[in-house]
């Protein structure tokens, strides 16, 4: 398999290996523009349960270019979408698939992942201005003379390295075939996660995630990679997810992005990306609902304040660094026997009688909105903080507070608001300059 080339078919016509009927069925997998489905037909004189099936396996084949080629898959997450009969005997299960693995070799295994590379056509925007230069000028020609253009790919560029992975792009072409207009060839870039020490496939495939949703944050672009590709020591593998089960249903071509390589230094970057990391495996679980929200084009805008009101509950510590008192009189109580005890007594009375005040969900907000104040533009009332608060509140406990609340046609603009401080201030913790954040974010307004 020839990632620099590789697009998936639009169907795999084969046989596949569903363990509830116990023998080979021929069928089509069709890869939608937002989902996966396969399509089984089969002599079946009794009825079989297929309304949700774990795993399955097959070999299929495809037309690509009048060549002919065979893949071998596993495909997961199944579930019925519809079944019809013709006559007595011939039936039609349509399934849905939520992700599957394929390779061009009949026996391919996914444990000891040593390299993952991402490809996006949204990568190749934003190395433009590094690749365009690797083409050479059209050679003068005289007649009777060939035409000559001449291709150097760009050597790969490291932008972060650690004793655990490393992080490049590698860059190449596809050629095409020729057609009336001539020749043609377009340049592909590759986002590749070289691993120094094996990995399980969801360990790596959770370390691709990552990596997609810092170049999300670095675009303001959500996206779905064309493909993931994983190598193990025995060979490589093709690895997609639907769309559906994302929630991502973008228009990745036309989508722009609000900056490109040339906005970052190498060595800046790859200091914001190790930055990046280091807080992903902190906050791993605050980070994912944010950008598993942000991805979800379909959650309604009450659904999506609750969940950001949420992660900046979790981003920010719960605890301030003031101490106070467990009770009213403890600071007195300890002057009045500091005298007659030693410092060690003292320093766990200190322990039992104060303890660390607790932020509130009001006191994280604005801490949030406060250390913005100097890193990007914003636009935000005074009292946006209990605004914001108040309204989560009444969509979580469903309270009847009328006052210093957002109405419903406020709701879409308090999202985006939190939506944008929130990547705000991520950017802000991995280092990112603030000129940079700018031209991502923008202003930062709160509802009208």
């Amino acid at each position: 398999m020839n990632n620099y080339g590789f697009h998936f078919a639009e169907s795999y016509q084969g046989y596949w290996n569903i363990a509830q009927i116990g023998r080979k069925i021929p069928g089509t997998l069709y890869i939608e523009k937002h989902s996966i489905r396969l399509e089984l037909f089969w002599n079946n004189v009794t009825h079989v349960d297929l309304r949700v099936i774990p795993s399955a396996t097959g070999y299929a084949y495809t037309d690509i270019g009048n060549k002919k080629s065979c893949y071998f898959f596993v495909l997961k997450g199944l579930q019925l979408m519809s079944v019809s009969w013709f006559g007595k005997h011939q039936s039609q299960y349509k399934l849905d698939v939520n992700n599957f693995c394929m390779s061009d070799k009949p026996r391919f295994s996914t444990n000891g992942i040593v390299n993952c590379c991402i490809r996006t056509q949204l990568m190749d925007k934003w190395v433009w201005d590094y690749t365009q230069n690797s083409y050479s000028d059209w050679w003068p020609f005289k007649e009777n003379e060939s035409i000559e253009m001449k291709y150097q790919a760009k050597p790969s560029l490291t932008l972060f390295e650690s004793v655990l992975f490393e992080l490049y792009l590698k860059f190449g072409y596809e050629a095409h075939t020729p057609n009336a207009d001539g020749f043609g060839m377009s340049t592909h870039t590759f986002l590749n996660l070289r691993l120094k020490k094996k990995q399980k496939f969801y360990d790596a495939l959770d370390l691709a995630e990552s990596v997609i949703w810092l170049f999300s944050l670095l675009w303001n672009n959500q996206f779905s990679p064309d493909f993931i590709e994983f190598r193990t020591s025995k060979g490589k593998f093709i690895y997609k997810q639907s769309d559906k089960y994302q929630f991502k249903y973008f228009d990745v071509i036309n989508k722009s992005l609000r900056t490109d390589i040339s906005d970052f230094d190498v060595k800046e970057l790859s200091y914001s990306i190790e930055r990046w990391f280091r807080f992903v495996e902190k906050e791993m679980v605050s980070i994912g609902s944010f950008f598993e929200t942000q991805y979800n084009e379909h959650i309604i805008p009450s659904a999506k304040i609750k969940n950001y009101m949420s992660v900046v509950d979790g981003l920010i510590k719960n605890e301030k660094t003031e101490k106070v008192e467990v009770e009213h009189g403890c600071a007195d109580l300890l002057d009045k026997i500091s005298r007659y005890i030693n410092k060690k007594e003292r320093k766990m009375l200190n322990r039992l009688m104060f303890r660390n005040e607790k932020f509130t969900l009001k006191d994280k907000l604005e801490k949030v909105i406060d250390g913005l104040h100097s890193y990007i533009e914003l636009n935000i009332e005074d009292d946006f903080s209990s605004k914001a608060v108040n309204t989560r509140n009444v969509l979580t406990h469903v309270c009847k507070k009328t006052e210093k609340i957002y109405k419903k046609d406020q709701y879409m603009d308090l999202a985006v608001c939190l939506e944008l401080l929130i990547m705000a201030f991520l950017l802000q913790q991995i280092g990112v300059h603030s000129e940079i954040s700018k031209k991502i974010i923008g202003v930062i307004s709160s509802p009208e």
